[in-house]
């Protein structure tokens, strides 16, 4: 784990594709790459209380289901997890963008072939998930965003920043910068986003390619983000 570049993505980048925290909210989708892959699904709803000039509580619902490699103790070993985790944070938004920072329990069972007693991300464990993301438009057709993560106890983290511009509606192209990771293992990942929301809709849908970089299994990925607010 490399607490500098966590410290450094939670302060520089507040953003994600997803959509103002004042909305109810329906995301699922998922991501891959022959050393990778990462699936998921949940649900962003209006927190307790009253939400007051575009500031309030929100909660988030977790569920995923992940792989990766490493070289481990025994040699090379392939991880797979299923995670749960609940959240409640507090939100700003404005015309120009929003952000929201959350604070919650996650759960993650994680199994090893072959067994590495050693590796701190194994078994079931339980942790707190620490969260800050948002967006804000830094021009008319610009728009910025980042989300960042810290799941303590399980020693994992998760960041990504984004960019996007707005061409003819309903199209938008960007690019994506990615890195995560655990005590075992650390990747990182650049991209191009394809993002189509008809106007008015309530359903999005994003499309993404690119190249991720982890020790000796550097390689392509691509993934699918649906979202649907109601």
């Amino acid at each position: 784990m490399k607490p500098l570049l966590v410290i450094i993505l939670l302060a520089a980048s507040v953003a994600s594709s997803a959509a103002s925290a004042q909305d109810r909210l329906f995301l699922a989708g998922g991501e891959y790459s022959d050393a990778a892959y990462y699936t998921y699904s949940g649900l962003i709803l209006p927190g307790p209380g009253p939400r007051e000039n575009g500031r309030g509580f929100v909660q988030r619902y977790w569920v995923d289901w992940f792989g990766y490699e490493y070289e481990g103790a025994p040699g090379l070993v392939e991880a797979e997890a299923f995670g749960a985790e609940a959240a409640l944070g507090y939100g700003v938004s404005s015309a120009s963008g929003w952000a929201t920072i959350s604070v919650g329990a996650r759960y993650t069972d994680t199994d090893l072939t072959p067994d590495d007693p050693q590796a701190t991300a194994r078994g079931r464990q339980w942790g707190a998930k620490f969260q800050i993301e948002g967006e804000r438009d830094l021009a008319p057709s610009w728009r910025a965003g980042g989300i960042a993560a810290y799941t303590a106890g399980q020693d994992s983290y998760w960041a990504r920043a984004r960019v996007m511009r707005r061409l003819v509606a309903p199209h938008s192209v960007g690019a994506e910068f990615i890195a995560n990771g655990n005590t075992e293992a650390d990747a990182t990942a650049a991209g191009l986003v394809y993002a189509f929301q008809p106007s008015a809709s309530r359903w999005s849908v994003n499309v993404k390619a690119g190249y991720r970089f982890q020790d000796e299994a550097d390689g392509a990925y691509g993934g699918l983000e649906f979202g649907y607010a109601f």
